[in-house]
């Protein structure tokens, strides 16, 4: 198993070199971030070359949305300067969405048309955007985020990317379960986890309400623990909490239930 921490969100005050120092002193084996671009990505880099960590998840694309076929091409060209940059960096996940982003970093609202065409369009363009990663240690990630804070997002629950996943059938797609996110939209934690396990690239480990610690909110993560033991799921746990006191803390609640 791997673990990994969002530094996006742990250790938001200090520069990302630190967090990510402060990660590897904490046995993490990964970061997550967001957005690459903007960022002291080379710092960052250079600091988990210092301590042995690996930068696992960043965004893919930062334009376009794999829902509206007018924006293919924005997708791949802002896909294949996250491939060409990960080639240099390492990033090995890189999150597909399937809407856009703005200039503030929030979702916009998709193209007017049905759910069939823009899951359609979600296939047609993900089978173009697996071309620029086979070959290499990259997997492109789909999350599904949810409506009560981003109501116009289109893939809300978990099961809806799993589906579009197993239709590109591509080993180099993979899907993110978030407990955080399905909880608020879908629920039925265990069942989705189980059907999805195959194509789950990382469990993303943050309590309802407030993306706090586990042991905060209302999700039984030591239920979801026991499911990925039992199936002998062996891939990587991300822990994505936003700190609410002293992060030491927050940490220590994450490997109360998830020891490593």
């Amino acid at each position: 198993m791997k673990y990994a921490v969002s530094i996006k969100f742990m250790w938001a005050d200090l520069p990302l070199a630190e967090r990510a120092r402060r990660a590897a002193a904490h046995g993490f084996d990964r970061v997550d971030l967001w957005d690459w671009r903007g960022e002291d990505i080379e710092g960052l880099a250079a600091a988990c070359r210092e301590t042995g960590l690996e930068i696992a998840c960043v965004f893919g694309h930062s334009r376009g949305a794999l829902c509206d076929p007018t924006q293919h091409d924005a997708v791949l060209e802002s896909l294949a300067e996250t491939v060409a940059a990960a080639e240099r960096l390492g990033f090995l996940q890189l999150s597909m969405f399937s809407d856009a982003r703005g200039p503030d970093g929030t979702f916009l609202p998709g193209p007017p048309l049905t759910d069939a065409r823009k899951r359609r369009a979600c296939v047609d363009c993900l089978r173009e955007c697996v071309k620029l990663v086979e070959g290499t240690p990259m997997t492109l990630t789909l999350e599904a985020i949810n409506t009560v804070f981003v109501p116009t997002y289109f893939l809300a629950d978990f099961g809806a990317s799993l589906e579009i996943c197993r239709e590109v059938d591509h080993p180099q797609l993979r899907v993110f379960f978030d407990a955080y996110h399905q909880q608020l939209v879908g629920g039925r934690l265990l069942d989705n986890l189980v059907d999805g396990l195959p194509w789950i690239a990382s469990v993303h480990i943050a309590d309802v309400p407030g993306r706090g610690a586990p042991g905060t909110g209302e999700i039984n993560f030591h239920s979801i623990r026991r499911v990925l033991e039992e199936y002998g799921y062996d891939r990587q746990v991300t822990f994505e909490v936003v700190p609410t006191g002293d992060p030491e803390e927050e940490i220590a609640a994450c490997k109360a239930v998830f020891p490593f």
